[in-house]
């Protein structure tokens, strides 16, 4: 791959990273949003890289040029003679030099195809994790007895007064309804507001979210099953009003937890996928 291309795509992996963060908020579709300022800064110095290798490149070229220019003028008269000689021979034997006059310095053009990928990042840009990653997640269990902490949660159920609705993230609900021995949840209105995964082998649903420590790529799934309501579309955004489905025997040892669904509204400018 010559030069200009390394350039080429230096700058265009800059341009990208920049177009995802300042003009938009599309890499938090990946990254959270302290990474920010890292990308902005990244694709900066990526853009005057690339441009400072095109530069360069094009320097080289012309200087180049004009050396072989000097020198060829000093020696007008042998390169004369010497095109004479050439065009006898290819006269007598019908056949030129031209193997040996390619200039094999050159990349060959296929490397300019190596652009494609980086620009298909401006045309089709990923979008953010949702349905499939939740099916393709098995369930798991609660934390091991000895790392229940009843009684330390900051979500509003302890000061919640009789009837009131507290609004929750999925990720709270779950850590409550896995770790709340006092099942302080039991009874207790909440609303939840995530996408939904419909279940594959049957008619119930799930609401769900992303945890992301730092990047996509460490995603974990926080989700609920509502089985007393039709499952909606695939990845469409849902706020539910309802009441915990009181597992029996050890709320630990629980894979997936429930809810009974009291109201069911759609979300038309969804939040931040991941919480």
């Amino acid at each position: 791959m010559n030069r200009i291309a390394q350039g080429l795509t230096l700058v265009l992996l800059g341009a990208a990273a920049l177009t995802s963060t300042i003009p938009t908020d599309l890499y938090l579709n990946w990254v959270k949003a302290g990474f920010g300022p890292f990308l902005i800064a990244a694709g900066v110095v990526m853009v005057l890289l690339g441009v400072l290798v095109i530069a360069a490149e094009i320097r080289g070229e012309n200087e180049a040029l004009e050396e072989r220019h000097e020198q060829e003028e000093p020696a007008a008269v042998r390169a004369e003679g010497a095109a004479a000689v050439e065009r006898d021979y290819e006269e007598a034997y019908g056949r030129g030099r031209g193997h040996d006059a390619h200039d094999h310095s050159r990349a060959p053009g296929v490397a300019w195809l190596l652009l494609l990928p980086v620009l298909a990042v401006f045309v089709v840009a990923p979008p953010a994790l949702g349905s499939y990653t939740v099916e393709a997640t098995s369930g798991s269990s609660g934390p091991p007895p000895e790392d229940r902490r009843s009684g330390v949660f900051d979500d509003g159920i302890e000061e919640a007064s009789p009837g009131e609705v507290v609004t929750l993230d999925i990720r709270q609900f779950v850590m409550r309804a896995w770790i709340d021995e006092d099942r302080l949840l039991a009874g207790q209105e909440v609303e939840l507001t995530g996408f939904a995964v419909p279940e594959r082998d049957g008619d119930g649903w799930y609401l769900a979210r992303l945890q992301m420590a730092c990047c996509a790529a460490d995603a974990v799934v926080n989700k609920v099953y509502i089985s007393n309501e039709p499952a909606p579309e695939a990845d469409t955004w849902w706020t539910v009003r309802g009441t915990w489905v009181e597992p029996e025997g050890e709320i630990f040892e629980v894979s997936e937890h429930e809810i009974t669904a009291l109201e069911v509204r759609e979300v038309t400018d969804p939040p931040d996928p991941y919480e």
